[in-house]
């Protein structure tokens, strides 16, 4: 979905009796003067417009909450300004840990609602342990996408559209509402995103920096139009709970052998040199990335060459 998608947004997606928003993320970094900060946009769209998301692990503060903004009431235009603004944000930062922009919605109820709304769902899509989940963030969002398809729209309830930035490109994608409610125990696939997605990000981040200075010999390593592969936050998923499956727990582990993974082989935990390597790390005999650092290009050569062809990441 191209950038079009979001400066024609209010033309392609809008009911006339739609609400335009932004949401912002309150963690993510924006300077005051920039017109997308809170501060600049309850200036120019008035103390009205805005309203805090009071997460329910961050409600004591407010401030570092996830701001909603009303871009246009029914009736009224959205000024392509923001829409603008925001699309170029949303692109600038794909690179950074935590995304400022968490993307537009169009819905027919009032601001108050919506925020109340994606501050109840951290609880419904609430991670394996019982932790609220943060799940407006766009990766997690588009880790439900991958875990639930299309009934990830039972999670928006009166937001009819939901258009979020994608961690693998200049991109988005959408959710569009079902009109119904979700069960009140999602599947155990969805907990386990939510609870894997701060190493998930964290892996992402490694992997766009290496895609950039990739090693010598990378036979898997990506070199295609976008920053990495489509659904790379999904491919990040698999590979993280697969390599937790074997046993590793250090985060620093977890992202050693994904990294590997996708820039050598997709099969490198079947490899008896790579297995003994993550029996040492899981023993605690020194962390991974130290023992493949011990390997040479001849060495990864020979690993691909001893395991089997494989189709993809994961």
């Amino acid at each position: 979905m191209s950038r079009e998608s979001i400066t024609n947004f209010a033309g392609q997606y809008r009911d006339p009796d739609d609400y335009i928003y932004l949401l912002v993320d309150g963690q993510a970094e924006c300077a005051l003067h920039h017109p997308l900060s809170v501060p600049s946009l309850i200036e120019s769209l008035g103390a009205s417009a805005v309203t805090r998301v009071l997460r329910p692990d961050l409600s004591h503060t407010p401030e570092i909450c996830p701001a909603l903004i009303q871009l246009a009431a029914p009736g009224e235009e959205v000024a392509p300004h923001y829409l603008e603004l925001s699309t170029d944000y949303a692109e600038w930062d794909l690179g950074y840990n935590q995304r400022y922009i968490c993307g537009w919605l169009a819905s027919k109820q009032p601001l108050e609602v919506i925020a109340s709304h994606i501050a109840t769902r951290c609880e419904t899509t609430a991670s394996e342990d019982g932790w609220p989940s943060p799940w407006f963030e766009p990766l997690r969002l588009e880790l439900l996408v991958g875990a639930m398809g299309p009934q990830a729209g039972d999670l928006l309830g009166a937001i009819r559209v939901w258009l979020f930035p994608v961690s693998w490109e200049e991109g988005y994608n959408q959710i569009r509402s079902t009109n119904y409610f979700p069960d009140s125990e999602l599947p155990q696939l969805v907990r386990e995103t939510q609870q894997l997605a701060p190493a998930i990000r964290r892996f992402l981040g490694v992997w766009r920096d290496a895609v950039k200075n990739p090693p010598v010999f990378a036979p898997w390593g990506w070199t295609g139009k976008s920053v990495l592969p489509p659904q790379a936050g999904v491919h990040g998923f698999r590979l993280i709970r697969d390599a937790r499956r074997l046993g590793l727990k250090d985060s620093r582990d977890l992202i050693a052998l994904s990294l590997h993974q996708v820039f050598y082989h997709p099969d490198l935990p079947q490899h008896p040199d790579i297995q003994k390597a993550i029996s040492q790390a899981r023993a605690g005999g020194g962390d991974l990335l130290s023992h493949f650092t011990k390997y040479t290009p001849n060495d990864w050569k020979r690993i691909f060459a001893e395991l089997p062809r494989a189709e993809d990441y994961s």
